[in-house]
């Protein structure tokens, strides 16, 4: 009888070190990594709103899901390949009206920065204001390089 009791305890301390050491370890949470993420666009997109993505998706990803950009989206700035995060908030600004560049009173670099006006040229309607200010926006055409193709690239674009 005795032998038995010991027996019965050695098979129940067996199974208990088996339970504690065996294959049945806790598993931690912190191991376990999230497979989605969620992030917020807002501005010049279709659909603005909060959208679940895959952990490793990109702003292009996240801009197609949104339906992608409306007509005054600004998209210079933006790199459609940038990985996104967890919780990250995209905006999307609205495309401004370029400045206009006065004729009257432009630097040199400002008239530089219109197409097709390089700085020999735009030395020529700076030299042609000082003599003659411009009152009217085709009178810049009496300047030597500036004809009506010209014009046409830089009408909009101008102002006296």
């Amino acid at each position: 009888m005795l032998m038995k009791k010991a027996l019965f305890l050695f098979i129940l301390f067996g199974l208990f070190c088996f339970a504690y050491f065996g294959r049945y370890q806790p598993v931690s949470l912190d191991v376990a990594k999230p497979t989605t993420i969620t992030v917020e666009i807002k501005g010049e997109v279709v659909n603005p709103g909060v959208y679940t993505l895959k952990i490793d998706a990109t702003l292009d990803d996240l801009v197609k899901q949104a339906g992608g950009f409306t007509e005054q989206a600004q998209t210079d700035s933006l790199s459609l390949m940038k990985p996104l995060e967890d919780q990250d908030t995209i905006f999307v600004s609205k495309r401004t009206e370029t400045q206009k560049i006065s004729l009257n009173s432009a630097t040199l670099e400002q008239l530089d920065s219109l197409p097709g006006i390089g700085p020999s040229i735009a030395q020529r309607i700076i030299d042609y204001r000082n003599n003659i200010p411009f009152v009217e926006l085709e009178q810049i055409k009496e300047v030597k390089g500036i004809g009506d193709k010209l014009y046409e690239k830089i009408k909009d674009l101008i102002t006296l």
